[in-house]
């Protein structure tokens, strides 16, 4: 297979006077056609020569649309994939919300899967209750405060997406440093835990990293 040589066309920015169809582009050799809010359209992409481009001038002329401007744009490569592949979106920048409470589902995942694992340990039940002994807690109020605080995780998937930008990045700070607090309070001597536990705490860590580093302008 014999490679093509790398085109020279020169990309064009060519702005006209009021809007025109997106049913033009093959009349202006496929360049892309951008209606502009301010009531201008921008026809862009690559033109072959100084005589393709004066035939496009032609064209404008011909369907009787005010010349606005025609500007030369030096285009990277990527530009120019995206001018000639318009349908191609572009990349998006993920949003922080999106990803706070990504990682709170990743940590309301985890917290699952330990209590899972632990009633498999023998004697759990006796262990409960020792540590609700030393607590000075009944089991009762232990299961109580591991459901409220299941609860604060999973409220935090929703509370990420909906919060305004502000108060949401302090319900996400203060409730990471609590959840860590609880998930190392709580601790058993188990590796599955230990294991468990120090994964739930990275991803927390990243929840407070993420809020407090969320600028307004991302909201």
């Amino acid at each position: 297979m014999i490679d093509k040589p790398p085109s020279n066309d020169q990309f064009y920015e060519i702005r006209l006077k009021g809007h025109l169809d997106t049913q033009w582009t093959t009349w202006f050799d496929g360049l892309t056609i951008t209606p502009e809010e301010n009531g201008n359209t921008l026809l862009s992409g690559p033109v072959g020569d100084q005589a393709a481009l004066h035939g496009l001038l032609k064209k404008v002329r011909d369907i009787g649309m005010p010349l606005v401007s025609v500007v030369p744009v030096q285009a990277n490569l990527s530009e120019q994939g995206e001018k000639m592949n318009p349908g191609t979106p572009p990349a998006k920048k993920i949003e922080t919300k999106t990803l706070l409470s990504t990682l709170w589902i990743a940590v309301m995942i985890n917290m699952l899967k330990a209590d899972i694992l632990s009633l498999f340990i023998p004697g759990a039940a006796e262990e409960a209750a020792r540590t609700a002994a030393s607590a000075g807690a009944s089991i009762s109020q232990l299961m109580l405060v591991g459901a409220v605080m299941g609860q604060i995780g999973i409220a935090m998937i929703v509370l990420s997406r909906v919060l305004k930008h502000v108060i949401n990045r302090r319900v996400n700070i203060v409730a990471g440093i609590v959840t860590i607090a609880y998930i190392w309070g709580g601790m058993a001597s188990y590796p599955h835990y230990i294991f468990i536990a120090s994964v739930e705490t990275l991803c927390l860590l990243l929840v407070i990293w993420f809020a407090w580093k969320w600028h307004n302008e991302e909201a």
